[in-house]
């Protein structure tokens, strides 16, 4: 069994899961239990995982549930287009249901051996006529030759096409540090 926390002490933010995994890293299949709140005093979203992984390709379906709100079941895919030592391109798609509303896309993204990532991206909400495009790209600008140390730039970009903020866009950039002890 493994099992993981992370949590934010300045907003609250926290997220706990336990699980099981079978298999080597070419082929596995996981399950398990998770609970996360968005922030102190949030509501706490609690909720079971599965997932199968063969060379590259993967199908998950997660059920969550808010007491008070409801529910929501995603189901995932993602399919591998491209691999070798270098970089990795990968097509993704999902679908979301809850009680109030559904929403679906997809998209692609790259993985570097460097650390680079790029992803672009369609999502689309029917019962609020919403279509949005995001953009997203990490940039890794330096790790350290025993690989403890890494530093990333980040940025992302999101376009509202269709819906209530019809030709709005939203930016964000980051700074990440990370040393693994």
């Amino acid at each position: 069994m493994e099992c993981q926390a992370s949590g934010n002490p300045k907003s609250g933010a926290a997220t706990a899961q336990c699980g099981v995994r079978v298999g080597d890293d070419l082929a596995n299949a996981r399950a398990g239990v998770f609970a996360s709140t968005p922030g102190a005093g949030g509501p706490v979203t609690k909720g079971v995982y599965g997932a199968v992984n063969a060379n590259g390709h993967a199908l998950s379906l997660q059920h969550g549930h808010i007491e008070g709100v409801g529910s929501t079941t995603t189901a995932a895919a993602q399919a591998n287009l491209f691999q070798s030592n270098n970089a990795a391109l990968n097509a993704t798609a999902f679908h979301s249901h809850s009680r109030s509303h559904d929403q679906f896309g997809g998209g692609l993204n790259l993985q570097t051996g460097t650390g680079h990532q790029a992803a672009v991206g369609v999502t689309r909400v029917p019962q609020f006529g919403m279509t949005a495009v995001q953009a997203s790209g990490t940039a890794n600008l330096y790790t350290s030759p025993s690989g403890n140390l890494n530093l990333n730039a980040t940025g992302s970009a999101n376009h509202h096409l269709r819906g209530p903020m019809r030709g709005k866009s939203d930016f964000g950039t980051g700074v990440n540090l990370r040393y693994n002890f």
